[in-house]
């Protein structure tokens, strides 16, 4: 028993010094010239017709979520020079009220976890694809599909 307790103290040192998800930049930010409820529609649209999985889309938090994607699926060519974890990537769109317009904010989040280890993830372990991933190229057809459908 007396061996016992130096262990846990170390386990219990180790709990209390992780943290918690980090708070990740959006991948773009933009401000739409419509209400949040016709934007929030428009993302769903846009999400939906470039064939991702929909894991969340709620109206109330105006939250929409894709469940993870290869990206190599969509751009063979631009992602073949990242690893497999790097591959792995998930959208996710908020959509607010303009805090200074009578518009609406969208933030597009691609979202990849290159630390990942096993089948699963934490958001503990997720990070902002880089401004040169392919990813983007999804999120800028996204923003450009929510601007056309909400007259932008």
């Amino acid at each position: 028993m007396r061996l016992a307790f130096p262990g846990a103290v170390v386990l219990l040192a180790g709990c209390v010094g992780s943290s918690g998800p980090k708070t990740l930049k959006p991948s773009l930010e933009e401000v739409m010239p419509a209400s949040p409820s016709v934007v929030f529609q428009a993302a769903v649209k846009a999400v939906t017709d470039q064939g991702l999985p929909l894991r969340e889309a709620e109206p109330t938090t105006r939250v929409i979520q894709t469940d993870y994607v290869d990206i190599s699926s969509f751009d063979p060519m631009g992602s073949s020079q990242y690893p497999p974890s790097e591959r792995l990537v998930r959208f996710k769109l908020l959509i607010g009220s303009a805090p200074e317009s009578p518009g609406s904010v969208v933030a597009i989040f691609g979202i990849y976890a290159p630390f990942r280890t096993g089948f699963s993830t934490s958001e503990r372990n997720e990070r902002a694809v880089p401004r040169d991933h392919p990813a983007m190229g999804i999120v800028r057809e996204m923003r450009d599909a929510i601007a056309k459908s909400v007259g932008r």
